[in-house]
């Protein structure tokens, strides 16, 4: 078997194909990983409530890191395990700057994703049509959404601005870039708040905080820039065959695309296969 104890996925781009299903082969492929005694987890910017739509407990995926790492959660016992929220004293700062620009707020809090039902009704004008569905479904809405997130600024762990246009994004990040905040372009035109020194890469050191299993002994799996840090913090990081190009340079492997069985790719090649670890090179 594999040193490798744990694999951690992205969602979008990684374990879901473009159709944002799960192919048959990962599905398969993890459950002979569950069978061997891995640990599979998630590592995905989603909230723990957009998680639902997925078999994960059939497939043997146990846990997850979500929020962009700020929420460690075990799916089995329905239960917050670690999470991290934004200074409080920073969110009227964000809220006032999403005033100024069209966008739609989402923000989270232990897990649970909120947003306006208004907004939802119109997220293809906020370039996340192929995203309405799972949010019709999973998210829980607040009336005012920049009033909810001023009463609960205390709790919140991420909050996501889905902007109109490219520009408007640039320009609220522009409006944000003095606060102690990380901040990550995501999808078309989203810009994802979260505190900072927290990504997927420290949500992953976490998880293995947790579970008592060192990160060296870890897999992560990814495509984009906000899985960068989870790639890099990895004991072995790997880029999916259609990541970005800073995905790619940021891998330890690249395995085929999240179309042609590449989290198969992961699990039979590095995961659990019979033979050590070794190096492994691009």
């Amino acid at each position: 078997m594999s040193d490798y104890r744990l694999a951690a996925f992205d969602m979008d781009g990684t374990l879901l194909n473009s159709q944002k299903e799960i192919p048959a082969s990962a599905i398969d492929a993890c459950k002979r990983a569950a069978a061997a005694g891995k640990i599979l987890a998630l590592d995905t910017g989603r909230a723990v409530t957009e998680l639902s739509f997925y078999p994960f407990g059939e497939m043997g995926i146990r846990y997850g890191s979500c929020a962009c790492g700020t929420v460690i959660y075990d799916f089995e016992l329905g239960k917050v395990l670690a999470v991290k929220t934004i200074p409080a004293d920073l969110v009227p700062i964000i809220v006032e700057a999403t005033r100024q620009e069209d966008l739609m707020l989402q923000v989270m809090v232990d897990g649970v994703s909120y947003v306006e039902a208004a907004d939802v009704a119109q997220m293809e004008h906020f370039q996340m049509a192929v995203y309405q569905p799972l949010y019709e479904a999973t998210t829980s809405y607040a009336e005012d959404i920049r009033a909810f997130a001023l009463e609960h600024a205390h709790e919140i762990n991420k909050m996501n601005m889905y902007h109109a246009t490219p520009e408007g994004r640039a320009r609220t990040q522009a409006r944000l870039a003095s606060l102690p905040l990380d901040f990550t372009w995501a999808e078309t035109t989203s810009l994802e708040a979260t505190p900072q020194g927290i990504s997927k890469g420290t949500g992953l050191a976490d998880l293995c905080s947790v579970l008592g299993i060192p990160i060296s002994e870890a897999i992560g799996v990814g495509d984009a820039f906000n899985d960068i840090p989870m790639l890099q913090m990895a004991g072995l990081g790997i880029a999916m065959g259609n990541s970005n190009e800073a995905a790619l340079q940021a891998a330890g492997a690249v395995v085929g695309d999240n179309d042609h069985d590449g989290i198969a790719e992961v699990i039979d090649k590095y995961l659990t296969v019979s033979a050590g670890r070794g190096p492994v090179t691009v």
